[in-house]
């Protein structure tokens, strides 16, 4: 593999942080955002949409499959392309091929046709995930990756309430057969607007540098420099050039990386079974548990994510303070501890929260720590594969834990807390055999 020196890499850690990095991650991290909100809107507006196109309750559940089967292709896709052909051209692509699947959706008059969009939207909301994350981590300055990637994973909650009360105000005040469609209307529209703020934003420098095309790279690091009046470092480093196929970045991947992968699967999988999970057995598993009736569902679904909202921001500082291993470590290890007490709970509410808030957090640390391990010439591709094991692991949690309700209350609840386990498991070893990756430039880490 062919190596350039060059120190655009440094001047980019050198960077202070400025409007510009604000911008650039207001425009690509309200992905999380849009996530949530199409996640949520679904599970909202599912019953009156189902009603509405006379569909099946088995039909309406593929109506959330065929968006998770979309995700699954998008981000193992688009994963590969972004580290083809560039992040930009990608999160461009993913946000168009969102905003168009979910406004059609709108306008579905058909199971067929309503399952077609639903898998567009997924492909683009699966594909936005790998080139998201590889251009935040490779953009924004070492001292501050944790910390950003942190806040805009916790952003996620921000879009579960605003999509609960976007439901909630649509199903009050209007016909049922219309608020479903005027949701993904909504929802499209939204995103169809963003394209335009993401327009002034660069292609990655290190993408760049990657394939070769250091000039470009110094074009955009030296107008930043002017433009905030930075001196630029002298130190420099050596960056791979990767001219592979597909094959090729997965056998670096898993023969190179395959500690680093094992952890990032262990991650991914801890993330969505847990998320998943416990949003399926919370309305139809712990309510009926705590004699709740159906009203309270919203409620409780609002206090999981304002929990999880506070907890994401307090842990994304404590990522770049404390570091990523002792701060992933014990939030696994407490929330594993506390998925128990909904076994003897007496208070639901409060322990919705407290739970949420820990719980919920973890991702803030878990992501950043799988995901920024890589160098960039494959990093899209290796979050694309870990995005696709987490959406296989996520959809299957659900099913688990409802059948072991079925047998016995404790089970589902035991089942959700050896899904933690594994979470703390692999934080345990990888705080023993792992990177420290607090403070340093993707170069030193990967």
């Amino acid at each position: 593999m062919k190596y350039i020196k060059t120190d655009i890499t440094c001047r980019l850690d050198n960077l202070p942080w400025t409007p510009f990095h604000t911008k650039f991650v207001l425009a690509l991290g309200i992905t999380w955002i849009l996530d949530a909100f199409e996640v949520v809107i679904v599970s909202v507006v599912l019953k009156s949409m189902a009603k509405s196109l006379s569909l099946s309750t088995f039909e309406s559940s593929w109506l959330v499959s065929s968006f998770l089967v979309g995700a699954l292709v998008g981000a193992f896709i688009f994963g590969y392309l972004a580290d083809k052909y560039g992040r930009k051209k990608i999160f461009f692509i993913t946000l168009f091929l969102y905003s168009i699947g979910t406004f059609l959706t709108g306008f579905a008059d058909s199971f067929e046709i309503a399952i077609l969009f639903r898998f567009i939207t997924g492909l683009g909301l699966g594909g936005e995930f790998s080139a998201i994350h590889s251009a935040i981590d490779e953009f924004i300055p070492s001292k501050y990756r944790g910390r950003v990637d942190g806040f805009i994973t916790a952003s996620w909650n921000l879009g579960s309430v605003f999509a609960s009360l976007t439901g909630m105000y649509l199903l009050s005040h209007l016909p049922e057969e219309k608020a479903w469609r005027y949701a993904f209307l909504f929802g499209g529209i939204l995103a169809l607007l963003i394209v335009v703020v993401r327009i002034f934003i660069p292609e990655s420098p290190r993408w760049l540098i990657s394939k070769g095309y250091t000039q470009k790279a110094e074009e955009i690091v030296k107008k930043l420099e002017e433009k905030y009046k930075i001196k630029p470092t002298k130190k420099e480093c050596d960056i791979p050039i990767f001219e592979g196929s597909l094959k090729d970045a997965l056998k670096i991947i898993l023969k190179k990386y395959r500690g680093r992968f094992l952890f990032g699967m262990a991650m991914s999988f801890t993330i969505l079974t847990t998320y998943y999970g416990f949003i399926t057995i919370l309305p139809l598993v712990i309510t009926n548990q705590y004699n709740l009736p159906t009203s309270e569902i919203p409620k409780l679904l609002l206090y999981a994510s304002a929990g999880g909202l506070l907890g994401g921001l307090a842990v994304s500082l404590l990522t770049d303070y404390l570091g990523r291993k002792i701060t992933g470590t014990v939030i696994a290890l407490l929330s594993m501890l506390l998925s128990v007490t909904f076994l003897f709970s007496y208070d639901i509410y409060s322990t919705v929260f407290v739970y949420s808030f820990v719980a919920y957090s973890f991702a803030s640390v878990a992501y950043v720590s799988a995901m920024e391990v890589y160098p960039s010439y494959l990093r899209a591709t290796a979050i694309g594969v870990l995005s696709v094991i987490g959406r296989i692991s996520g959809v299957l949690a659900p099913p688990i834990l409802t059948y072991l309700s079925q047998i016995n209350y404790k089970y589902s609840i035991l089942g959700l807390t050896f899904f933690w386990f594994v979470g703390f498991t692999a934080f345990f070893l990888w705080s023993k055999f792992g990177i420290e990756a607090k403070g340093k430039s993707i170069e030193e880490i990967s």
